[in-house]
């Protein structure tokens, strides 16, 4: 069995390398967003890919078109937005994710922002380094303890963000598209969530219908003052609409996750406001989610070579 691992900055252990290469005939492509004629090039003969969105642009038709031995893609992400999960379904593709994988990763990683924010760590530090800024007054905080988060997508990072909150004695409210109940989390519609949160946190995957989520409109029904991090994907937040958020003093603070792999202009709006935090795709990224990751597709080509597939998408 031929198989193709392409993603940028990868690090399998060397255990995991040796289990690979027990699994099939293994080739490692460390790449950045291959175009689909790129990987029909390096990995013409795959029956296995292993895909992360850093190394791939997109797995499309003409991707699974041109890969006639292909049977199975195990992903290194998630979410699935990169995916064309109609052409594989087409082309009688399955794909797996690694669902749970890196949920601890990115719930710790939107709380870092959320604390960052509130502190002003960041801004004070950056000042510190570039302005020699030492008098704390322009530089005056929130708590978050007792206050009440929101969390928008309560899948395997919500319910983690949920349970980090609970160390702050907060209330936290949930907006919930299968409106499945959650311990410890309040259900609420999203005009409730965004009118009584303090800090709002966005966990929910990028779809046709989450998409600019959040706009102008959604923006001016929260609180004055109100905290918002987006460590989902960055078009669930309309650009233009928190940039006017954080002019009117509408947000005290917004943290983003740009898109992995892509760099980010220096005249950016986002790099113009000192109570913005932007990092380009890293939330994911810790020495304990890599591991758990490879080892969850290892576990889901296992499963695939036997016959009990585990974590299909397709």
């Amino acid at each position: 069995m031929k198989i193709y691992l392409i993603t940028k900055n990868a690090r399998p252990t060397q255990e995991q390398l040796n289990k690979f290469k027990t699994l099939g005939d293994f080739v490692w492509v460390d790449a950045i967003k291959l175009t689909a004629q790129k990987v029909i090039e390096k990995a013409g003969d795959a029956e296995i890919l292993i895909l992360g969105s850093s190394g791939v642009e997109k797995i499309s038709d003409e991707l699974l078109t041109g890969l006639k031995s292909l049977k199975y893609i195990s992903l290194l992400t998630v979410g699935t937005n990169w995916v064309d999960l109609e052409a594989a379904r087409k082309h009688n593709i399955q794909i797996s994710n690694i669902k749970g994988a890196n949920s601890e990763a990115v719930a710790e990683h939107t709380w870092a922002m959320i604390l960052n924010l509130a502190k002003r760590v960041t801004e004070f530090e950056r000042d510190v380094r570039e302005k020699g800024a030492f008098n704390f007054g322009p530089y005056r905080g929130k708590e978050v303890y007792g206050k009440t988060l929101g969390i928008i997508g309560l899948g395997d990072i919500g319910k983690k963000v949920a349970r980090i909150a609970k160390g702050f004695d907060m209330k936290v409210l949930g907006a919930n598209k299968s409106r499945n109940k959650v311990e410890g989390i309040e259900l609420v519609d999203l005009n409730t969530l965004l009118k009584e949160s303090d800090i709002i946190a966005i966990c929910a995957p990028l779809t046709k219908d989450t998409e600019s989520m959040i706009g102008e409109k959604e923006i001016k029904q929260m609180k004055e003052g109100a905290i918002l991090v987006n460590c989902a994907r960055h078009q669930i937040t309309n650009k233009e609409a928190v940039i006017k958020g954080i002019q009117n003093k509408k947000l005290f603070g917004f943290g983003i996750e740009t898109e992995i792999m892509q760099p980010i202009d220096q005249n950016d709006d986002y790099l113009k406001y000192p109570n913005i935090i932007v990092t380009p795709h890293n939330a994911f990224n810790t020495e304990d989610a890599e591991v758990k990751s490879f080892d969850t597709v290892i576990a889901n080509i296992e499963g695939f070579l036997s016959g009990k597939q585990i974590n299909l998408v397709t």
